[in-house]
């Protein structure tokens, strides 16, 4: 028997024979993060979340506790990401300055516990945010009585003109000559409580509309900003407000349960929001907290059940345990931002802190309202945080990343018609959170320009994330069965985008399409012809859409995609001596930024890799690639681990996920590359290149360890198409063990 059948016959035979079952809990105590002294400032945080609202905290030298509080969704009046606020926490006898300190994030649980020695005293304090609730909890437990007083230490106290360097996180409509503001925060009394809130009182909506030429869309759309009120409140049985700024002890206690509150509401005035949140404190209170933590760590437990790889080696020099535990916390970010109104931001999640030191910038020194790129949306790096929640199984938290587009896809086909006279929908690179263009992208001055076209050069004719959130929808629908949402909301956004490139463009004298004017990404700019990321990217939706031609229900739409695909030209290859590489389109010009848009026929839209045609040729494309990285959301790990590049994967998933930001104390907190710290384009790519590693899906076929170093003994459970779950481990040695896989489906080994 020759040596490789001989090799799958023994894996066969140990798959039909293990006795290993499926891990009932996950061990997640090795992988805690646990600090023994206190932080000097923000950067020295951890985060805690519940998907929508978080919170960064850390314990001062002093003996301070701080919280920074966020929500996913609190956009100001001009668009920026704001955090809601912070709370400063100070105990009297003051014990949290001890040197016999511990800080520990228990994953498993969801909880940040905190305990501290003092000769004969102790105090332990457990901070969480409820993953069932808007409420973040702090409690308390300590060895002898304490006071205890809350201050709420808002930093937004009066209006005043975003300059120089700090308009930066204002990016979007920081390049108008006229200043634009940050607002203030309004500090609201309570007989019981303190609490405050900001309140958009004007808005960038309509001037968005105005400069794009589309005010006529004021009829079908709403501001979604103008009215908003976010804010919190503080309260507890046995706290009393000395002033609206502060909650104290009443006397002095030993076990404690401060609730803070968090919320958003749109179109409602001061007065009914703070008597929402008196009700919501009131409930939140009157809730069994020992129940609420059950629930809550319920929750985070079935959330690590769900999915893990653990890998381990006998050689310290492979880094498996901080490899391993780097893919879980970034995991544990997404968890914590992934479920709320707006998706993950790439540049700092809800995680980003006061800017205590400059961060690769040449800034410092603004507070944590800062972030670069500001409050909107790009989604070349925000794809990069949800491709692999297919795999893990977490794919409830992309809706908020395809709602962001399916909730603007009117105003995108408004737009569409009004500029081009056709059907379909387009959206550019960069959005606001309402589906406008950035104006700073688009352009202040628009005398004698033409409709659609930005200024802004590297995202003018930037469109292909159209067919390439269509490729996610489709793995969306295998992965999880999700008819009802695919149908109702995806097939109408993927015909849309479809219809665009099927009217948008001509065709050239042979009656291929001619996609022109055009770009290959940032890379390669005005006079590109058919670029190689639109050619891929059609050519896998049309075969997707084909596939599941009978969910569209609609024949005219299936034949013109059918007519599209014959009318598609080539993926461009070039021929250097004798090796054939594919390019990034024709026409291309100056390289004016850093990708490998060629690379895109391999990822995001697989045409090429292991068990596809013409494999060397991709692989001698992403030999002779002309940028090299791996950092941040350069894709090379991603598209190496595809190509079955195990030494070359595994070397660029080892470098970023020991390669955190030297700044920030917490593990997972990344960059901050040519985002912003913690970048989530940099763990994005790590996660998914590891994953790729271990597991290459397509339809009911998976191939395990198609890129998997011998050195590296795994345990692991993986989702698949059709709601299935692979689960197994290899030691090396001893070779691979399934015990479970879906009964359909059929499952290679490649190790």
């Amino acid at each position: 028997m020759p040596a490789k059948l001989k090799y799958f016959f023994l894996m066969s035979i140990l798959m039909l024979t293990c006795l290993l079952h499926g891990r009932a809990q996950v061990d997640m105590t090795p992988y805690h993060v646990i600090w023994q002294e206190q932080s000097i400032n923000s950067s020295g945080s951890m985060p805690i979340g519940n998907g929508d609202i978080g919170a960064n905290v850390w314990v001062t030298k002093e003996g301070v506790l701080n919280l920074l509080i966020s929500k996913t969704d609190a956009h100001s009046e001009i668009g920026r990401l704001l955090k809601i606020g912070k709370l400063e926490i100070r105990f009297s006898p003051n014990i949290l300055d001890g040197k016999d300190f511990q800080q520990e994030l228990i994953l498993e649980k969801g909880l940040l516990n905190i305990t501290v020695k003092q000769a004969d005293k102790t105090m332990k304090l457990s901070c969480w945010v409820d993953a069932l609730s808007p409420t973040i909890h702090v409690e308390g437990e300590s060895s002898f009585p304490v006071n205890i007083e809350v201050r709420n230490r808002i930093w937004r106290t009066h209006s005043r003109p975003l300059t120089g360097n700090e308009r930066h996180s204002g990016y979007g409509v920081a390049f108008r000559n006229e200043p634009f503001m940050t607002e203030v925060d309004t500090v609201m009394a309570f007989d019981h409580a303190i609490g405050w809130c900001h309140e958009n009182k004007s808005s960038i909506w309509e001037m968005t509309l105005e400069n794009q030429n589309i005010t006529e869309f004021r009829k079908y759309g709403s501001d979604p900003l103008l009215g908003q009120h976010f804010g919190a409140i503080v309260g507890g049985k046995g706290f009393m407000p000395t002033d609206a700024m502060t909650l104290s002890s009443a006397k002095p206690m030993r076990k404690f349960d401060l609730h803070v509150v968090v919320d958003k509401s749109h179109q409602i005035s001061p007065g009914a929001w703070k008597k929402q949140m008196a009700l919501k404190l009131s409930g939140s209170m009157g809730t069994s907290t020992s129940m609420s933590k059950s629930k809550h760590s319920a929750w985070w437990s079935s959330f690590w059940n769900k999915h893990y790889i653990i890998i381990r080696s006998d050689s310290a020099k492979e880094r498996t345990f901080e490899i391993t535990q780097a893919y879980m916390l970034q995991r544990y970010m997404n968890a914590c931002a992934g479920r709320g109104g707006l998706p993950i931001k790439f540049n700092g999640s809800i995680f980003n802190v006061d800017l205590n030191e400059d961060m690769g910038s040449g800034k410092k020194g603004f507070d944590a309202d800062y972030r670069e790129w500001g409050g909107n949306y790009w989604f070349q790096n925000t794809r990069l945080i949800y491709w692999p929640m297919l795999h893990s199984g977490d794919t409830e938290m992309m809706k908020p990343f395809f709602d962001l587009y399916l909730n603007a896809l009117t105003l995108a086909k408004f737009r569409t018609q009004k500029y081009f006279n056709h059907g379909g929908a387009y959206f550019p690179e960069t959005m606001t959170p309402w589906g406008t263009y950035l104006i700073d992208n688009y352009g202040w001055d628009r005398k004698g320009k033409k409709d659609g076209v930005s200024d802004n050069l590297y995202i003018r004719y930037y469109w292909q994330n159209g067919l390439e959130l269509s490729v996610m929808m489709f793995e969306y629908f295998e992965y999880t069965q999700d008819s009802t949402y695919f149908s109702s909301a995806m097939v109408p956004f993927i015909k849309e985008i479809l219809v665009f490139y099927d009217q948008h463009y001509k065709r050239d004298s042979a009656g291929k399409l001619w996609i022109s004017p055009a770009q290959s990404l940032e890379t390669y700019q005005e006079g590109v012809i058919n670029p190689t990321p639109e050619i891929a990217g059609l050519l896998f939706s049309i075969e997707q859409i084909m596939k599941h031609q009978s969910i569209f229900m609609d024949v005219n739409f299936i034949n013109t995609c059918r007519k599209l695909k014959s009318e598609l030209p080539p993926i461009p290859v070039q021929d250097n001596h004798g090796i054939k590489s594919i390019t990034a389109g024709s026409n291309l010009g100056d390289r004016l930024n850093i990708e490998n848009p060629e690379l895109y026929a391999i990822f995001p839209y697989r045409v090429f890799g292991l068990g596809k045609p013409d494999l060397d040729l991709a692989r001698n494309t992403f030999s002779v690639r002309p940028v090299k990285r791996s950092n941040c959301w350069h894709q090379d790990a991603i598209q190496a681990a595809l190509l079955g590049h195990t030494a070359e994967a595994k070397g660029m998933v080892t470098q970023n996920f020991l390669d955190k930001h030297k700044g920030s104390r917490f593990p997972a907190f990344w960059g901050p590359g040519n985002d912003w710290v913690p970048d989530q384009d940099h763990g994005g790519v790590s996660s998914l290149a590891l994953q790729y590693m271990l597991i290459q899906t397509e339809g009911n076929s998976s191939t395990l360890f198609p890129a998997w170093p011998a050195a590296w003994d795994v345990e692991f459970k993986l989702y698949t198409t059709e709601k299935g779950i692979i689960e197994g481990k290899y030691e090396k040695g001893k070779g691979v063990c399934i015990s479970k896989k879906p009964k359909d489906m059929a499952l290679k080994m490649a190790l």
